[in-house]
């Protein structure tokens, strides 16, 4: 049965028509529809920030070298300003600005006078300079190096240094007390410079156990993540 052909048009016009209908739906994919689809648009945990964040920080992805994650792509690729984001405890710049200080005034004490130096600190007279003024030189580089990390943010640098701190100045107490019972004139100096190396231990341990027990809670964090992933 012949479909009617529209008046005014040709028949050639029409015939080419039915000829692009069924080449087009020759070339059309079938698409076949999912059954259920609302149940793949349910949202899941990884979309949300939070958990994307815990997912990151378990994983390792885009952590920085102090634990932190980044919040964003465009942060990991540009990087971000550490000062803005680690938080010191109040007086740590302070304190190394000083222990610097103490190290050069003593490197430059014992390399300059070195008789002066182990006369006022312990008490006693010594003739041969060489050994003080290697004493001295030992300290200009340990001091240079308080001097480097004065302005550093990595807290593992930070923590190794008052390490260092704790380790010198425990041990310079235990050798001059142990020196102390041998000094035939006892000063009232070497007693005010046990006394401040004292003051000096006590304060770099309480800044290191600071750090300690801010590496310790972020650990105790990560497990607990961990744990409830």
């Amino acid at each position: 049965m012949e479909t009617p052909k529209p008046e005014g048009v040709d028949s050639s016009d029409v015939s080419l028509t039915e000829v692009d209908t069924v080449e087009s739906k020759l070339h059309t994919p079938h698409i076949k529809r999912v059954p259920h689809l609302h149940k793949l648009e349910k949202k899941h945990s990884s979309g949300d920030l939070h958990s994307r964040l815990k997912t990151r920080k378990l994983l390792g992805v885009g952590e920085t070298d102090d634990g932190d994650v980044h919040r964003s792509k465009l942060s990991q690729i540009l990087g971000h300003s550490d000062q803005l984001y680690i938080r010191l405890p109040p007086g740590l710049r302070i304190w190394q600005i000083v222990m610097a200080i103490i190290m050069s005034t003593m490197a430059l004490w014992a390399f300059i006078f070195p008789q002066h130096l182990f006369t006022t600190m312990y008490g006693g007279e010594f003739e041969n300079t060489l050994p003080i003024r290697l004493y001295g030189v030992s300290l200009v580089c340990l001091s240079l190096m308080y001097w480097y990390t004065v302005n550093t943010v990595d807290k593992d640098m930070i923590r190794l240094l008052l390490l260092c701190s704790i380790s010198f100045f425990t041990l310079h107490t235990i050798v001059s007390a142990l020196c102390l019972p041998f000094v035939t004139t006892l000063c009232a100096l070497p007693l005010l410079f046990l006394c401040v190396r004292l003051v000096c231990i006590c304060v770099s341990v309480y800044f290191y156990w600071v750090f300690t027990r801010d590496w310790k809670s972020s650990s105790k964090e990560h497990w607990r993540l961990y744990k409830q992933q």
